[in-house]
């Protein structure tokens, strides 16, 4: 039967930093499911920082917004689906949905762990950050690794993975609180507060043995404070723009250390998660590991 669906609607492109009065909640209906579709109820939502750029251009107006979403299948009119199971897709900042199967990928979930793992650690974000390093960065057991964003969904989960790996690892975040919580809670030998001191300063005297795989999920000063402290051969996955977001047109502040990459012979490659499918089943088996073992 139809019901009342409350979702989650972009009303306006938003100027620089978004504001509440961008979005709208708004009541529609959903019709019946029809032959071929099922209904699920979203359960969790992922808010990214690279869902930024798509609403100044991409996210249309006056319609849910896009992202990743799990739910449970509560009404059901495909094979393929079956009323119970979980499913992850795309159609998220709403209540419910109304799907064919297409985008949608139907979960087996691990009865010791929560559905919600899945949004995260063994998610997206985390496959991010587990092929980043390990593909893209091509980290070695006991090598200096720097993660920006390190309090972030992918950068929480490579700090991790390469303390996993007996790294040295430097992470830079926002506020002495999360600080504490990556040095604490998840192992980190340096957290930087760049807030309260110049990323570039602070880098160089965390890093005394220089930097082997740069993990950047921030671009701009970020970049700039790296690249003078990366080993010979060092390596520099670039995952995100973060500080460059919410500036018109995504344009970084400059980066002027660039001579670095023809003297340390360094590499920079940006990457997307598609671009190591390969990975998946060592990433489903290590990772599931890990959370279960609590590592």
């Amino acid at each position: 039967m139809p019901i009342t669906n409350r979702e989650v609607h972009l009303v306006r492109r938003p100027d620089g930093m978004p504001v509440p009065e961008d979005f709208s909640v708004v009541e529609a209906e959903l019709p019946d499911i029809a032959p071929g579709q099922f209904r699920v109820r979203n359960l969790f939502l992922s808010i990214d920082p690279a869902m930024r750029p798509r609403l100044s251009a991409g996210q249309a107006l006056d319609e849910p917004m896009a992202g990743g979403a799990i739910g449970r299948v509560v009404q059901s009119l495909n094979p393929e689906f079956a009323e119970g199971d979980y499913v992850m897709h795309r159609w998220s900042f709403r209540e419910y949905a109304n799907l064919d199967g297409r985008g949608a990928q139907k979960l087996a979930v691990d009865p010791a762990l929560s559905p919600s793992v899945y949004m995260h650690v063994l998610g997206g974000s985390g496959f991010v950050a587990y092929g980043g390093l390990l593909a893209i960065g091509k980290m070695k057991d006991g090598e200096q690794v720097f993660v920006s964003t390190a309090a972030g969904s992918v950068g929480s989960v490579a700090v991790q993975v390469a303390k996993i790996h007996d790294c040295y690892v430097i992470g830079s975040t926002g506020s002495d609180e999360k600080c504490r919580w990556l040095t604490e809670d998840l192992g980190v030998d340096v957290a930087i507060n760049y807030k309260k001191e110049p990323i570039r300063s602070a880098l160089k005297a965390a890093a005394p043995r220089g930097i082997d795989v740069y993990f950047d999920n921030v671009g701009g000063d970020h970049l700039n404070a790296a690249l003078p402290r990366m080993n010979v051969l060092g390596r520099i996955p670039v995952c995100g723009m973060i500080s460059a977001y919410n500036n018109f047109g995504a344009i970084s502040d400059p980066v002027t250390t660039l001579s670095n990459i023809i003297y340390g012979r360094i590499t920079i490659r940006g990457f997307v998660g598609a671009d190591f499918p390969e990975l998946k089943p060592a990433f489903d088996e290590e990772m599931t590991a890990w959370v279960k073992s609590g590592r």
